[in-house]
């Protein structure tokens, strides 16, 4: 299958070895895009940053450093310059690297979501694709002296993966308009001309540098394989070559002659009148993060504010937030913010027992990455518990105040994991404005109550999905923008779209998330041990993932509060105010 844009947070990677220092040796990557220059160098995207290999292959030279989603990389026809996308919420956009001098400059405006970079011949223009009206991409230009940009293109659908003709003259691009799918010529002078159309995927053209042909991507029935428009009188479409594990980043042609591209995790070149490839070898040193040493250990959660006695919530339906579908008529005994056990359900006279009906108890979801406002204050705790969120991962300057306040009684909410202690190295971030069921979701109550209803920026040409059998998937999500609480459900939308099923995507937000920050088995689960932070919903959330949003209840902390009792509280300190 055609492999796209997807998640920037998680990466596939084949190490060779590890040091005695934790230092990683790559050999190989996933999704690898490869372009090369007049000169023969590569340059390619790798574990989320771009590095430079010489003409015959070798050790690899790390361009960018600590990206963690640079993707795309396009030499300037100079082999001086670097054009690549970056995919992060502090750096999104388009971003050229001078070789020369090592400066970084930034090439996109505001917080467009651009992508597809290419260098015109002339090596003073970038054309790209953008989608700067919510309505889809058209294809955009910027001057590099002046800054200036301008729109070249405006057709209803997308119009993606613009390339030039090595002479500047011609411009070839994707178009895509529901389910239909086109190659474009727009040649100097003459009227577009559509070469391919179809319901097959198409993408990344590139130009034989004698232009007497377009290499493209297509994804049929029949699997992935690169076909080319050969430009002749009458034009000619032919297969050119199938039966690789390809990833269709744009070919890279260093002659007419000599080609690279992608396939199988590493590098290939190919003589355009060969029928074999060979593999163009490299090793990337990567320095191990002491961070991600530190994850893996065993860590304890903070504690304070656990309430005294017990309390049992007697459970028709239950999801442990492990797996196996739904336990019926239970009883979680809670004692000192913990659960005690979890147990068939029984009389239990002289304890305080909360019967929640047919409601579904699902544990409180875990956020690993989320964006917490710095308007945040005591009453934005409570609208987070009413969305159901018990635990984020996040940056703000009143964070232990927040803490100390929201581990109470009076303004509940979620406690905070300083991100600069908790981080977390790989993260869901797959929600943008593409995401099924985000205009409903903005419309919700607690959409509503946290005060957000701008739609959010689209983040990916189309939308991501997930290799099958994928069920590590962690959730965070301060890449899409929003803020905690509605956030986290606009991302449990989007891994469901990514084909998750609905139990993985809530296992996402619970046992993963508790998995990767190294909390395990206390959080994210409703077992022994854990801490009693519970979801009381509406529905079926193991079948439809939007129920999730339907909150009625939480527990926190082993404190039982309504929905309806978390709203009052916050409004009662704003009318005090």
């Amino acid at each position: 299958m055609i492999q796209r844009l997807a998640s920037l947070s998680i990466l596939s990677l084949c190490l060779l070895c590890v040091t005695s220092q934790g230092d990683e040796t790559i050999t190989r990557g996933n999704n690898l895009s490869v372009d090369v220059a007049a000169d023969g160098r590569l340059i390619i995207d790798l574990a989320g940053d771009i590095w430079a290999i010489p003409a015959a292959g070798g050790d690899a030279t790390r361009i960018t450093d600590g990206l963690g989603s640079a993707r795309r990389p396009r030499w300037s026809p100079d082999g001086l310059r670097v054009v690549y996308t970056v995919n992060a919420m502090q750096e999104q956009g388009l971003w050229v690297h001078d070789t020369s001098n090592q400066e970084t400059l930034s090439i996109s405006e505001n917080s467009h979501f651009d992508l597809d970079p290419t260098w015109h011949p002339d090596g003073q223009r970038v054309t790209y694709a953008s989608d700067r009206t919510g309505k889809g991409f058209d294809l955009w230009e910027v001057d590099l002296p002046t800054g200036l940009h301008w729109r070249l293109s405006s057709r209803p659908g997308d119009e993606m993966e613009p390339a030039w003709s090595a002479d500047g003259k011609h411009l070839v691009y994707i178009h895509k308009t529901q389910d239909q799918w086109s190659l474009v010529l727009r040649r100097l002078g003459k009227r577009e001309d559509v070469l391919v159309s179809g319901t097959d995927r198409l993408a990344a053209p590139t130009w034989r540098p004698d232009g007497s042909l377009i290499t493209f991507w297509r994804d049929g029935d029949d699997g992935t394989t690169l076909d080319m428009v050969i430009l002749s009188q009458p034009r000619l479409v032919r297969r050119y070559m199938d039966g690789e594990d390809y990833v269709t980043s744009p070919v890279s042609w260093l002659d007419k002659h000599r080609m690279f591209y992608s396939a199988g995790g590493v590098i290939r070149q190919r003589l355009f009148n060969a029928w074999s490839s060979r593999t163009v070898p490299f090793r990337a040193t990567i320095d191990a993060a002491p961070a991600a040493v530190a994850k893996r250990q065993r860590r304890t959660l903070p504690r304070g504010g656990e309430p005294q006695g017990i309390l049992v919530i007697h459970a028709a339906k239950l999801f442990d937030g492990i797996g196996g579908g739904y336990q019926q008529d239970r009883d979680i005994v809670i004692e000192g913010g913990r659960i005690k056990s979890v147990e068939a359900h029984a009389d239990r006279p002289g304890l305080i027992v909360i019967d929640m009906g047919d409601l579904t108890v699902l544990p409180g979801y875990v956020d690993a990455q989320a964006l917490l406002p710095l308007t945040a204050d005591e009453t934005t705790g409570p609208l987070l518990l009413a969305a159901g969120v018990t635990t984020i991962v996040a940056d703000h300057p009143e964070a232990e105040h927040l803490n100390t306040v929201w581990s109470g009684k009076e303004f509940p909410g979620p406690r905070i994991l300083p991100a600069a202690d908790w981080s977390v190295s790989g993260y869901s971030g797959l929600a943008d404005s593409m995401t099924p069921g985000l205009e409903s979701l903005l419309q919700s109550r607690p959409a509503r109550l946290i005060g957000f209803s701008d739609m959010i920026a689209r983040r990916f040409s189309e939308p991501p999905s997930f290799d099958a059998g994928k069920t590590t998937v962690v959730l965070g999500s301060r890449p899409n923008g929003m803020p905690a609480g509605i956030a986290l459900h606009a991302e449990l939308r989007a891994l469901v779209a990514a084909q998750l099923k609905p139990e993985q995507a809530l296992r996402a937000a619970g046992v993963n998330a508790a998995a990767e920050l190294g909390v395990d088995p206390t959080l994210g689960r409703l077992a022994t041990g854990a801490v009693a932070d519970l979801v009381f919903v509406d529905g079926d959330p193991l079948t439809d993932i939007n129920a999730a949003l339907n909150v009625v209840a939480v527990v926190r902390n082993g404190r039982f509060f309504s929905v309806a009792g978390l709203i009052d509280r916050a409004a009662a300190r704003e009318t005090v105010e």
